[in-house]
């Protein structure tokens, strides 16, 4: 068995292994979907879902050519326009070249069912500079995957190459499993948000904290920072998966967000994701809503290398306003 560390009265194992779819509202009642309809757009995304992980895991992205045209919502303008620079800066202390550190471990909470395995990157100056702190960003897998998947998509590598240039200030990255018996929304939000703020030199406030995932972990980065406003002021959402019930809930939750309260969203897909159809369900909610977000339709499948080969792009974007 791992040892065990006990921090702030948590039990640590170390060394562990380890769209929405929703129709367009129904007139007079705002975010309405009727039960038929909602049990067909659940059926239509679990087999596309199914079929998106049953993807071979190395196929070609398409060309720039194959980019959506006509009606799809490409065209449309989005709540608000994608405006981010990657401007490097100066050359920065030795230290900040170094590639960082994944650490591992289980956090065994009294308010856990079972264990919460992560991973957390640190940057190359987390040790040389015990004074500092830095900004947080939360990274959810996709279904059938594990903490591991981020790892293996390679963000440690790309985070390290733009702290090196400047590009990116060092931050913390942390990627929790969503391991079967966790009921996984208050594991992240109840506890391993105050336990990470508590056990490692993070900047603990909204605005130096942003979550984000992929496929099925991007409907769980939404339902959790809607649910929880004052843990993220940004969220993003690649190739997006939204189940039931959040699929009746996410129009109410939306509608209550005020511009001050509203986090910065992301949404992004490739052209050929199975899940592209309910994405654009998903952009009409927020139209319908009046929330603001970043649309980045890119050419590519639901697969590792559509995702891996946008890494740099996503990182840059979480870090913005993060001196």
């Amino acid at each position: 068995m791992p040892p065990t560390l006990t921090v702030a009265g948590n039990r640590h194992r170390l060394g562990s292994t380890g769209a929405p779819v929703v129709s367009r509202p129904a007139a007079g009642r705002r975010g309405f979907v009727s039960p038929p309809a909602v049990r067909i757009l659940i059926a239509s995304l679990l087999l596309a879902l199914t079929a998106a992980c049953a993807a071979p895991p190395n196929l070609a992205s398409p060309s720039a050519s194959s980019a959506p045209t006509g009606t799809d919502a490409s065209t449309r303008t989005p709540g608000r326009t994608p405006t981010f620079t990657r401007t490097p800066s100066p050359t920065p202390p030795g230290c900040l070249a170094a590639p960082g550190e994944i650490r591992t471990g289980e956090l065994d909470d009294p308010a856990l069912s079972r264990p919460l395995p992560y991973r957390v990157f640190l940057p190359g100056c987390y040790d040389e500079q015990p004074g500092s702190r830095f900004p947080t960003l939360y990274l959810l897998h996709g279904l059938q995957a594990t903490d591991a998947q981020w790892d293996d998509l390679g963000v440690d590598e790309a985070a390290a190459r733009l702290i090196a240039a400047g590009e990116i200030p060092p931050l913390i990255i942390v990627m929790p499993w969503e391991r079967r018996g966790l009921e996984y929304e208050p594991a992240i939000a109840d506890v391993l948000v105050p336990w990470i703020d508590r056990s490692f030199r993070t900047l603990p406030t909204p605005a130096a904290r942003a979550i984000g995932g992929l496929s099925r972990g991007a409907g769980w980065a939404l339902r959790i920072a809607l649910l929880h406003r004052q843990l993220f002021t940004a969220v993003g959402l690649h190739s997006p998966a939204v189940l039931s019930p959040d699929l009746f809930n996410i129009p109410f939750w939306l509608e209550g967000l005020s511009p001050e309260e509203s986090p910065r969203f992301w949404i992004d897909i490739g052209d050929r994701d199975p899940l592209r159809p309910p994405t654009l369900e998903l952009l009409a909610i927020f139209d319908q809503v009046g929330i603001s977000y970043d649309w980045h339709p890119y050419p590519g499948y639901h697969a590792p290398d559509y995702w891996s080969s946008h890494l740099e792009e996503y990182l840059v974007w979480y870090s913005l306003g993060w001196d």
